[in-house]
């Protein structure tokens, strides 16, 4: 990647990361996107929030990697939030691109590229506010674990959610997982940054909901840009081997369907059905383990 600015066309990407004790997930990640094979001269800065990690994450990414801008967290900020930080600081310091990059993603080695071309091929179509968004594979089954999603609207004003994986071409969507997404200049200047009202989830879909109503557009790049595995159950609220108080504490909880933050994000973009939406998870959690109880007394 050129990394020396010295002509005016040279443009400039901020990439945006937060992590918490996952050292090595988060040297590979780094370690994959330096490597990127990137045609278009682009200079590209780092910036960082490691959330309070104690497994040596910061030391780590400043003696691999000292360019990278490494913000620090007490431990409390999550995804969301460590984002938002690190977006913040960019968006002070100006950029023509920023990209949301999870440090759990290794980026195939042409992926940057894709992202810029396939901005480049919207914009030339009249969409220079286009937040594009990248498909995640599973590194072993090749089956898609990230993409995109499309909005239906159901009977009695119920709002679906679909899971859209990438083609061959460009795939208009309705949001995009936080994986790895390119978003323009134009979209911030508009949209702004991500909403800390979130602690952990929902805040990358509720950018891209955000953004449509600002007459933005949102995008699925064309094939796998990445590996990524899935969120694993085991150990999560939706583990039905564990008690059901157990699993409804890890329900409410940043990392399962946090009661607060859920039901703003149900209410802003899901439709009037979003009371329902909010309280199914806990029903579903009763009613399973109501059935393995009974199940277990005979």
């Amino acid at each position: 990647m050129d990394t020396q600015i010295n002509q005016t066309d040279i443009q400039r990407l901020a990439v945006i990361m937060a992590c918490h004790n996952r050292r090595e997930l988060t040297l590979s990640c780094l370690e994959a996107f330096f490597q990127q094979s990137v045609a278009t001269k682009i200079v590209v800065e780092v910036y960082l929030m490691d959330d309070g990690s104690t497994d040596g994450t910061s030391e780590a990414i400043k003696n691999r990697f000292p360019g990278v801008h490494v913000l620090q967290g007490n431990g409390s900020l999550f995804w969301n939030r460590g984002m938002h930080a690190a977006f913040s600081a960019a968006i002070d310091k100006g950029f023509d691109f920023y990209l949301w990059l999870n440090d759990d993603s290794d980026l195939y080695h042409d992926a940057l590229e894709v992202l810029l071309a396939t901005y480049a091929k919207l914009a030339a179509q009249g969409h220079e506010r286009a937040i594009i968004g990248s498909g995640m594979q599973d590194s072993f089954t090749k089956e898609s674990t990230y993409g995109g999603v499309k909005r239906h609207l159901w009977r009695c004003g119920r709002v679906k959610l679909e899971r859209i994986a990438p083609g061959n071409e460009p795939i208009q969507c309705d949001a995009t997982n936080g994986n790895c997404v390119l978003i323009p200049a134009a979209v911030v200047r508009k949209v702004g940054n991500l909403d800390p009202i979130y602690q952990h989830r929902w805040g990358d879909h509720d950018y891209c909901f955000r953004a449509l109503k600002h007459d933005c557009s949102v995008w699925l790049a064309p094939g796998y840009l990445g590996t990524c595995k899935d969120n694993p159950i085991e150990g999560t609220w939706e583990d039905v081997s564990l008690p059901m108080m157990d699993r409804i504490r890890r329900l409410n909880s940043p990392h399962g369907f946090d009661f607060h933050d859920y039901a703003i994000y149900l209410r802003r973009h899901r439709g009037s059905w979003w009371p329902v939406h909010v309280i199914w998870p806990y029903l579903k959690v009763i009613l399973q383990s109501t059935k393995q109880a009974l199940k277990d007394y005979k």
